[in-house]
């Protein structure tokens, strides 16, 4: 039990025998942070009660040899009786099982054909969380992802009882993965890209949050189209929160990474290109370190 948890918790446990990337990880849990809480906020919503940015806190607990160890609990502890009226244990194990059902679902959207948005029954967001996870094991040989909701006691010899858990084989977490991403191309549809599998490179990039429209204090260049740095506009929010998480970030920096994207270009009355539209972003790659 770590210090400032509650006793009801997610463990989220990566069985990997390969190298995993930074940038994957970190991606995975930011996604599985971000999705938890918008849950727990729609649950909170039916509740009448409102949910603090900071009542969910998730730790990398453990990393050795082929396993990567994190749990996700509420800062109830921490925060004092005010969230009291939820009930945390009842909320992960339903995230949990939900979580489950949703990946599921995606891997079942590879046997299905000429899908449009009105047959997806999973949100943008909730595919852009299931992708991100998924990418840990889904690459890792004989890799196992394993979610479990559990709460600390002695119900149990190793001090701890499990409400529910699902697990993914790495062939099951691709096959979750690659629906995932299908699901998201079909709700983002807007049209074909000007130019798709470019790379992009941040010149500029500022905090302040995107615009409803999509637009950025953002500049980048993409070599293949101009040599200029534009300004960079998000056709999707999630495109445009997973950029916001990495420069909030540390451990991430978004000048040290490219990102294989497919844009539209605007230009103006000379037919001189004024910004990139980013319709959708297919990877982040970081850089080789020197």
């Amino acid at each position: 039990m770590h210090e400032g948890f509650s006793e009801a918790r997610i463990e989220i446990h990566f069985d990997v025998h390969e190298p995993v990337e930074l940038i994957t990880l970190t991606l995975a849990l930011q996604s599985l942070a971000r999705d938890y809480r918008r849950y727990m906020n729609d649950d909170a919503r039916v509740r009448g009660v409102k949910i603090a940015d900071d009542d969910v806190k998730l730790y990398v607990t453990k990393v050795e040899s082929g396993s990567i160890l994190a749990e996700l609990a509420s800062a109830t502890p921490v925060l004092g009786a005010f969230f009291s009226i939820m009930d945390y244990q009842s909320v992960f194990a339903q995230y949990v099982s939900n979580f489950g059902t949703i990946a599921d679902y995606c891997r079942g959207l590879l046997t299905k054909h000429d899908l449009k948005p009105a047959d997806i029954e999973v949100t943008k967001a909730g595919a852009q969380a299931i992708a991100d996870v998924m990418a840990v094991v889904a690459a890792n040989r004989d890799g196992n992802l394993r979610l479990s909701a559990i709460r600390a006691g002695s119900e149990t010899s190793d001090g701890a009882k499990v409400y529910a858990e699902v697990s993914f084989t790495s062939e099951e977490a691709a096959e979750a993965q690659r629906g995932a991403l299908l699901a998201q191309k079909v709700l983002e549809h807007r049209g074909d890209a000007d130019y798709e599998n470019v790379l992009l490179y941040f010149q500029r990039t500022s905090t302040d949050a995107p615009k409803s429209d999509g637009r950025t204090d953002d500049k980048a260049v993409i070599n293949s189209i101009s040599p200029k740095p534009l300004a960079v506009h998000f056709a999707s929010p999630l495109d445009a929160a997973r950029i916001n998480d990495m420069k909030s970030d540390p451990h991430q920096n978004p000048f040290k990474s490219a990102f294989r994207v497919d844009v539209n270009v605007e230009t103006d009355r000379n037919q001189v290109p004024r910004f990139y539209r980013v319709v959708h972003i297919r990877e982040v790659i970081a850089d080789d370190e020197d």
